[in-house]
């Protein structure tokens, strides 16, 4: 699995490391003092470092030990899959896409794993899991203890790439005193759940929510999420036009799903947030629209998505095209996402708890903390439906812009909504 064994050594100055760099395609190098590894030095960070002003002046001829990443991933050779894999994708995004180091067990450099080679093995082994899974159906009889393992171990992974964090600004703060806070509740209706979210953060001060719901359940519903959340994550540069970020994921899950012959498609929803000012964009493939509770203008109403800006579900049409349009919030203003198990609940009398009870929900607790209203209406949908059960996986994801991190963001007395379709 090895990428490169591109090196250098922690004495090297860092003009020597910027040249090493430009005669190769590697984005890291590892950072040695003899043969033993002590860290990793990126092609970014010593481009910045270099040229910045006096940069050159100032920091050409420091040794690079001095500019290592603050994080690297170790892995041993003789360490398991299933160590390596859970210690390399529950990183923090901030690090997620970073070469892996391969070491001995003297520590000595063996070179450096791809991040997405990573990524391909452990679709392919989610993939097998699938195809061993219904085999093992066929034969539940005697193999249901087998059978309950592998789910047991597929929810492990999913709940593993659920996030583990939510992105903080400005970094390190708390989630009370940071522009952002977040909390949500994930309960799947099996072992595996075909609803899945991500939350990430996007350069310079942005987060990327993204929220789907895959047809059906079990583990091949769980596969897909799988798949869903490392699409989004490669084409997270796409982050600036969510339309196109999800017309390219739309094409990328057709061309995978169109080998097995079957239907399966998902519903989704992909929102950047701007920190600094407020500023949202977004863009809808079939999914419930979130509500937008605005306490200052006394208003919990769907974040809209015009005609020409929403799409059909992802994985359904090949060339499916997809808008984006954008708003922006204000100070304590909230966004909650939501899959379609929260509100299709029914009582006695056959009405359905809905959207709109949804909104009303939110807004009568909206002096409430983020985590107090959000667990009360999931408690009070729960209590609405007549068997007291939820039938369908929820997913119930609230974002919650506590103050913007620099002025010159949305004014919270505004009550209009400001509402612009981007592009089609």
């Amino acid at each position: 699995m090895i990428g490169h064994q591109e090196c250098v050594q922690a004495r090297d100055a860092l003009e020597d490391v910027h040249r090493q760099f430009a005669r190769h395609q590697q984005e890291y190098m590892a950072v040695l003092d003899g043969e033993k590894l002590i860290g990793l030095c990126a092609r970014r960070q010593v481009g910045m470092v270099l040229g910045a002003r006096f940069g050159f002046a100032m920091y050409s001829r420091r040794p690079v030990r001095e500019m290592m990443l603050p994080a690297a991933t170790h892995i041993r050779a003789g360490d398991s899959l299933a160590e390596v894999l859970k210690k390399v994708f529950t990183r923090p995004d901030d690090f997620f896409f970073d070469d892996v180091v391969l070491v001995d067990e003297t520590d000595a450099f063996l070179g450096l794993i791809f991040a997405r080679t990573l990524m391909r093995l452990q679709h392919s082994l989610l993939q097998q899991n699938i195809q061993v899974l219904e085999v093992q159906q066929k034969e539940i009889n005697h193999k249901n203890q087998e059978l309950e393992n592998d789910l047991l171990m597929a929810s492990q992974i999913q709940q593993a790439l659920l996030p583990q964090q939510y992105p903080q600004f400005p970094p390190g703060a708390a989630p009370d005193t940071g522009c952002l806070q977040f909390y949500h509740r994930y309960q799947p209706s099996g072992t595996v759940s075909g609803d899945f979210f991500h939350v990430f953060p996007l350069p310079p001060d942005r987060v990327g929510i993204f929220i789907c719901d895959v047809m059906g359940h079990g583990v091949r519903s769980a596969f897909v999420t799988a798949m869903l959340r490392t699409l989004v994550q490669e084409l997270g540069h796409w982050g600036d036009n969510p339309g196109e970020l999800l017309t390219r994921v739309n094409a990328e899950l057709k061309a995978i799903l169109k080998c097995t012959g079957e239907l399966i498609y998902a519903t989704g929803f992909f929102l950047i947030l701007e920190v600094n000012t407020g500023l949202i964009r977004y863009a809808k493939a079939g999914h419930p629209e979130p509500v937008w509770l605005r306490p200052a203008a006394g208003t919990a109403q769907p974040l809209t998505c015009p005609a020409k800006v929403r799409g059909a579900a992802l994985g359904l049409f090949e060339g499916s095209r997809y808008g984006t349009a954008e708003a922006t919030l204000a100070a304590q203003d909230s966004l909650f996402f939501f899959t379609d198990g929260l509100v299709e609940l029914f009582n006695a009398q056959g009405e359905e708890f809905g959207e709109r009870r949804l909104a009303q929900e939110l807004l009568k607790r909206r002096d409430e903390s983020l985590p107090a209203m959000m667990d009360a209406v999931h408690a009070g949908a729960l209590a609405f439906a007549e068997d007291h059960q939820f039938g369908d996986d929820v997913c119930f994801v609230g974002l919650k812009l506590n103050h913007l991190d620099q002025p010159g963001g949305a004014d919270p007395a505004r009550p209009e909504l400001q509402l612009k379709i981007v592009t089609v």
